[in-house]
């Protein structure tokens, strides 16, 4: 029940990614062709956008078990040792996950201090996008690990 008001948030916080990021881009084709006054910080909002958007986006790929792969395994192997080859390759994901969220927060604090060229606004959010999503990852590539020992696989379908 709670995962999928979780999975519900995500593609929601999404589809809001989205929107805002199609907005603020047409908002620019406007005022650049039309009016002939670009705005100054679209294009950098519109880029901050779809790091997050790629970001929690790969979180939802996750989850949905949408990510390329090679499916040989699954074909030669029985059902049973592809079972484990799945639970071992989640495992290493995950490691890697852990990681990333490490290095992503050293990061952070890092460049706290840094501004943005147009937005004057900290690259901390910007840069945020990375160990949020790798959290996203990590939460999603676990319940993936857990169905897979269970045997019972997640539900593919996408809902809003």
């Amino acid at each position: 029940m709670i995962f999928r008001w979780f999975d519900r948030l995500i593609n929601w916080f999404l589809a809001l990614l989205m929107a805002a990021m199609v907005v603020i881009i047409a908002a620019q084709v406007w005022y650049r062709f039309v009016l002939n006054d670009p705005l100054s910080w679209s294009e950098e909002a519109g880029r901050y956008l779809f790091v997050w958007i790629s970001f929690v986006g790969a979180a939802a790929g996750v989850r949905y078990q949408v990510h390329l792969g090679i499916d040989l395994l699954s074909k030669i192997l029985p059902a049973a040792y592809y079972r484990y080859a799945v639970i071992v390759v989640n495992l290493l994901i995950q490691i890697f996950l852990v990681l990333i969220i490490y290095w992503g927060f050293k990061i952070l604090d890092i460049i706290q201090f840094q501004q943005s060229p147009s937005m004057n606004i900290s690259m901390r959010y910007p840069y945020m996008a990375v160990p949020v999503g790798a959290i996203l990852m990590l939460i999603n590539s676990v319940r993936v690990t857990v169905a897979t020992v269970m045997n019972r696989p997640l539900d593919k379908e996408v809902r809003l």
